[in-house]
């Protein structure tokens, strides 16, 4: 029963009329049907625009013109073109349904695709097309800058534009002025190779005697080491105990040798070997603190083998006072409250006297792989202290490795770092080199 109802209701409407399709007359600004892929329109005023075609379209037909649209947000552009596919093989209508008359109206709709792009960087595009290939890669950080950068970072880049000159528009009397000016300002200027001279003789080395013309006659130890601290060193006990043991490996062979050589006395040689040890715990000691050293009074505790005057001389050679104190007494000595460094040039120094003192002791040339062991160094580091000396770094010969009882292999290991006179300095160098090795 039911369904019969149903049945009965539906019979009794009336039939539907048909709904006529009706072409209107063509307009300038037909509808538009917009597409977006990824992009999502906001809730913002469209404006129509056209413009030539160049669209490809039937020789037969009427060219039309190309629809655009844009519209715009405070950081956004929108713009809808035509698809020349689209235009060239589909059509598009849009359909305006009239209920009083039944109709519809058929409007050639054109289709055109909706993209977005920021307002900033169509900005900084159009400068780069002005400029073309001139705009840099110093130009596009500006302009971004100016775009999203903070207020500062603008306005220091604002004070930066305001304060350039630009030579092109330059009075060429004016930029003539301030080139002589510039020559007559630098015309005393040091060359690079003057520089380089300069440097060289800034190095920290003891008087050398330019014009010698024997190894021996080239330092001096009262140069290197003064007679109060001469005095202080004594090796009696070493030659009584017939025995050496300090920290170096570099010492300890030399004077062991020099001991059981019951030839001749070596006295100077010992001397010099034990101030040599204690200017290697010196060093390694300044290692440790990285440069920063104790006051002395503390530091002494650290070196139980080496007299007093000896640490003195240390601390008023080869370091300086921290923070412009003064360094020492009316009677030349070391304030005990004093604290000290050693700085990368005094670390030089130190490298250069016992690169000297070494000389010294071996009659100017030095296996050097022993004092690198000690000082805790990288070689290309000991063998430049000794060229800065003025020595050339060479092998091992095979008389001198055979008598050693060493392998070929074994001597490759051995650098010998001889002086030779006429004396010779390595070339300045070409830019300010490092610190030594740590800092």
């Amino acid at each position: 029963m039911p369904s019969d109802k149903k049945r009965k209701r539906g019979s009794a409407q009336a039939p539907a009329e048909p709904i006529k399709i009706v072409s209107p007359e063509a307009t300038d600004f037909p509808p538009v049907v917009a597409t977006t892929v990824g992009v999502s329109l906001p809730q913002l005023p469209f404006k129509p625009y056209t413009a030539p075609s160049t669209i490809e379209t039937s020789k037969k037909k009427r060219a039309r013109p190309e629809y655009l649209l844009h519209g715009a947000n405070a950081r956004l552009d929108y713009e809808g073109r035509e698809v020349a596919e689209d235009a060239q093989y589909h059509r598009y209508y849009v359909g305006i349904f009239d209920p009083a008359t039944n109709t519809v109206e058929l409007h050639p709709a054109p289709k055109v695709h909706v993209t977005s792009s920021i307002k900033a960087h169509r900005q900084r595009d159009l400068e780069v097309q002005e400029k073309g290939s001139d705009f840099s890669y110093q130009d596009q950080r500006v302009a971004l800058g100016k775009a999203f950068g903070t207020r500062k970072a603008q306005s220091a880049l604002n004070s930066r534009e305001i304060n350039k000159i630009d030579v092109s528009d330059m009075d060429k009397s004016v930029s003539t002025a301030i080139v002589n000016q510039i020559e007559e300002n630098t015309k005393d200027m040091p060359s690079t190779l003057e520089l380089g001279n300069a440097l060289q003789d800034e190095r920290p080395l003891p008087t050398f005697n330019a014009e010698a013309t024997k190894p021996d006659e080239v330092y001096q130890r009262e140069d290197l080491v003064s007679d109060e601290e001469w005095e202080s060193i004594w090796v009696s006990d070493w030659i009584k105990n017939n025995h050496v043991n300090t920290k170096s490996t570099h010492v300890n062979k030399r004077a062991m040798v020099l001991i059981t050589d019951s030839s001749k006395k070596h006295t100077r040689e010992l001397k010099l070997l034990k101030y040599i040890a204690s200017l290697i715990d010196f060093y390694r000691f300044q290692q440790k603190g990285r440069g920063k050293l104790p006051p002395l009074s503390k530091a002494k505790g650290s070196f139980h083998g080496t007299s007093p005057v000896i640490l003195e001389g240390f601390y008023s050679r080869f370091t300086e006072a921290v923070s412009g104190q003064t360094i020492k007494g009316e009677d030349g000595k070391i304030k005990d409250s004093d604290r000290h460094m050693v700085s990368p040039r005094l670390e030089q120094k130190i490298l250069f006297w016992l690169a000297i003192l070494s000389l010294m002791v071996d009659k100017y040339d030095v296996d050097i792989l022993d004092l690198k062991h000690d000082l805790n160094i990288q070689p290309r580091e000991i063998a430049q202290a000794f060229r800065e000396v003025g020595c050339q770094i060479r092998e091992l010969t095979k008389l001198q490795y055979t008598t050693a009882k060493m392998t070929l292999a074994e001597a490759r290991q051995h650098k010998r770092a001889v002086l030779k006179v006429p004396l010779e300095f390595p070339p300045p160098p070409k830019k300010r080199a490092g610190g030594a090795g740590r800092r």
